[in-house]
């Protein structure tokens, strides 16, 4: 078969070569430098982490058998049109999630001790730093509420680390009749809501972690409505997508502090605008989509898209299937 790897970052590019060289299984990266639908049309797997797969790609490769996303997120790819046109659409839908998990706390911790307001006003390795009280006092996690949008292998990592800070994991997901069986307790999380309830939700939580996909029902999940629910003193945290979240109800809300700060992990437009008015604000954080790039997620990735390569050079179908096709 015919891959070829939409991969730019460095050690993800290494990790690939070593699983699939060690298959025996032939692949290109593709150049970046150069135009790419003429490096990708006779392309029968595509292995995807950065780019859209759109209608305009998938049409320029006519002999294309299998879109093989590099994280859990698939938004980015037209899976309708992928299926209309017979081909599989497959994730990494487990591997980073203990990854994306702890860097949740990483965004959490730093709001919580409100660490960009108390941030050296000079070089602190410059010997001037002198010891004194914070000017904004941070908070303890443990007795607080955390609510939890979609429970999925992310949000139960979240609810496992919460629980181990001593706080009340509350949960918003889908379906959550299919979560009771067991227990709530088998989640890690003290009560867990369906999607209707999100608004008596919102008012219980002094933290707000997003773990939900993209997609119609989600965008603009949380506008202003759902932010004047939120108690004033509440952060919110997203490290999944962007527009679950509006970005001009999110800036008002930060600016005229009717909810206490926001971090996210991912933005509308990638790379942010650094003009953003969001950027500016003190109580907004962002980190550049970072969450699941760990050496272990990278690791755990890579075998997977190796795995479903070789199913698909077997004859046999993807294990992390995204798509239903006839």
């Amino acid at each position: 078969m015919i891959i070829k790897a939409l991969v730019q970052n460095l050690e993800f590019k290494q990790r690939i070569t070593e699983k699939l060289n060690h298959s025996n299984i032939p692949f290109e990266f593709v150049n970046y430098s150069e135009p790419l639908i003429p490096q990708i049309q006779d392309s029968e797997i595509l292995i995807n982490s950065v780019d859209r797969i759109d209608r305009q790609i998938i049409n320029s490769c006519p002999n294309l058998k299998l879109v093989q996303q590099s994280g859990i997120g698939v938004d980015g790819i037209d899976i309708d049109y992928c299926s209309e046109r017979g081909i599989y659409v497959a994730n990494v839908p487990m591997a980073n999630a203990i990854s994306v998990a702890e860097h949740t706390f990483l965004l959490i911790l730093y709001l919580s001790k409100n660490i960009k307001l108390n941030s050296f006003s000079s070089n602190p390795n410059s010997g001037a730093f002198i010891r004194r009280m914070p000017d904004h006092m941070g908070i303890e996690l443990s007795g607080k509420t955390i609510l939890i949008l979609g429970l999925g292998v992310t949000g139960i990592e979240v609810a496992k680390r919460a629980k181990a800070f001593g706080m009340k994991v509350i949960a918003v997901t889908k379906h959550p009749f299919t979560k009771t069986e067991g227990g709530d307790k088998k989640y890690f999380v003290d009560s867990i809501f369906g999607v209707d309830k999100l608004p008596q939700a919102l008012p219980l939580a002094d933290i707000v972690s997003i773990h939900t996909p993209l997609n119609n029902e989600t965008e603009n999940m949380i506008s202003k409505k759902e932010m004047d629910l939120m108690k004033k003193s509440a952060y919110l945290i997203n490290v999944a997508r962007a527009p679950v979240v509006n970005h001009e109800a999110l800036f008002i809300s930060l600016r005229d502090k009717n909810i206490s700060g926001a971090a996210f992990d991912v933005f509308w437009k990638e790379p942010a605008d650094q003009n953003d008015d969001l950027l500016k604000l003190d109580n907004f954080l962002l980190t550049p989509h970072i969450a699941g790039w760990t050496y272990e997620a990278i690791d755990s990735i890579s075998d997977i898209i190796r795995i479903n390569i070789e199913r698909m050079m077997r004859g046999q179908i993807p294990l992390t299937l995204v798509n239903h096709i006839d």
